[in-house]
């Protein structure tokens, strides 16, 4: 059976991105296999693993393959080999960033080939590629492939896999404007990572999450949770409103946020794209780059936290629950808000006798459920009341050597102000704290 059609690659494909790693890479793996060959058998086809292709038409859209052809192309193009090799002329790339690492790749190939042009000629036959070819009649079918595949270079992402997942769900006449506005989000695993611990670790349905060590597993949560699990159907927005009743009975109503709920269900293409761009958003206003000037004193104190040493872990949960916070009551308290829910969160860092581990968030979160107070809440008033009830507690080890534990609370008592003296840290620096943030109400 005979296959027909033009190579395309379509919108919701990633750029072209290989660098230097993997085209170093792909031309010792093309060595390494020429030179088997000759030792076996001078005949033998050199494989260079597989391609996933959808038909649609008279097109063959790229699945699968794409960083692999686009380098062959390039290979082919400078050792002047487009005639064993066609896809030089047929194949077109739209994406600037596709654009600009295809100039950078060409100088760094023909830099690599310029004293052994000769050799690479003799040592390359595009006529012997071999590659496992699957195609496709549907895009869930190319789907399915795509995401469990492993090839060689840089491996697909979490957010790699829902972004096809959600471009393809989009009319193909709006698909090339919405794959731009997802790259202009730029990296978003920090994202979605805060959003995971939002949706999973939730009391009414608590789920545990692979650690960032399990990196398969943690792709595949990703997957499931924004991309398999969303439904079908218009960009819906859920949020908050309360309505306010007059004397007379009228009744107006008021929102008391304008963009998604981190918990809300999703539906495939435009929704769920709006929503990753809508916390994208939030992630960089508030944590990244919080260049707040209305906000002077919560920009110092995020600021001031982000350079805490040995908080990493607890830093993941606490920025869920500031997106939490900022998606449901906005700037509404925000400073207040900020410093009470690091309290809690951080909480682990003083209760504990050394290391603060991994596994021991989700022990922590389904001890003292701080995503739902604040999920659960009405008005920031009701939160703080949730927050406010959390009882800290100073575990006394390691208090008297230069542990992490000790400078963490000298950091905590020189940014809140508290003369605690060493000595002091185990008896009061637990209502200090308590003190000094319920101040903060005023």
């Amino acid at each position: 059976m005979g296959i027909n059609g033009q190579l395309a690659i379509p919108e919701y494909q990633r750029p072209y991105c290989w660098q230097d790693q993997q085209l170093a890479q792909l031309l010792t793996d093309i060595r390494e296999q020429k030179l088997l060959c000759k030792e076996l058998s001078p005949s033998l086809p050199y494989y260079l693993g597989s391609l996933i292709l959808h038909q649609e038409g008279d097109k063959l859209n790229i699945i699968d393959g794409q960083q692999r052809i686009t380098t062959l192309v390039l290979i082919a193009s400078l050792l002047q080999q487009g005639q064993n090799f066609p896809l030089v002329h047929s194949l077109e790339f739209k994406h600037p960033i596709s654009q600009q690492q295809i100039k950078h790749n060409l100088k760094w190939l023909q830099s690599y080939f310029s004293e052994q042009q000769e050799y690479w000629l003799s040592l390359l036959d595009f006529t012997k590629l071999q590659f496992t070819l699957v195609i496709t009649q549907t895009e869930d079918d190319a789907y399915r492939f795509f995401e469990t595949q492993n090839t060689g270079g840089v491996r697909l992402g979490g957010p790699d896999i829902i972004k096809a997942h959600h471009l393809r769900a989009v009319a193909s006449l709006h698909q090339k404007a919405f794959a731009k506005q997802w790259e202009a989000l730029g990296k978003l695993d920090d994202t979605v990572n805060a959003l995971l611990k939002g949706r999973y670790w939730q009391q009414i349905n608590m789920r545990g999450l692979p650690s960032h060590q399990q990196q398969k597993q943690l792709r595949d949560t990703i997957v499931s949770e924004l991309a398999q699990q969303t439904g079908n159907g218009a960009d819906i927005a859920f949020g908050r409103a309360y309505r306010q009743l007059g004397l007379a009975g009228e009744i107006s109503q008021h929102l008391a946020q304008q963009g998604y709920e981190l918990r809300q269900p999703l539906n495939a293409g435009v929704n769920s794209i709006r929503y990753l761009s809508y916390f994208r958003s939030l992630y960089h206003q508030y944590w990244e780059n919080p260049d707040l000037p209305h906000l002077p004193d919560f920009k110092a104190f995020i600021t001031w936290l982000k350079g805490l040493e040995g908080c990493g872990y607890l830093e993941g949960l606490y920025k869920a629950c500031l997106l939490q916070y900022i998606s449901q009551f906005g700037e509404n308290q925000l400073e207040t808000a900020a410093k009470k829910l690091f309290r809690v969160v951080y909480s682990r860092r003083v209760s504990n006798q050394k290391a603060v581990r991994e596994n021991s968030i989700y022990a922590f979160i389904r001890e003292t459920p701080v995503l739902d107070w604040v999920a659960l809440s009405y008005t920031p008033e009701q939160c703080f009341h949730y927050l406010d009830s959390f009882s800290l507690q100073v575990e006394g080890s390691n208090l008297d050597s230069n542990s992490v534990k000790r400078r963490f609370i000298g950091t905590v008592c020189d940014f809140f102000k508290m003369p605690l003296a060493p000595e002091d840290y185990k008896p009061h620096f637990a209502q200090a704290l308590t003190q000094k943030v319920a101040g903060s109400l005023k």
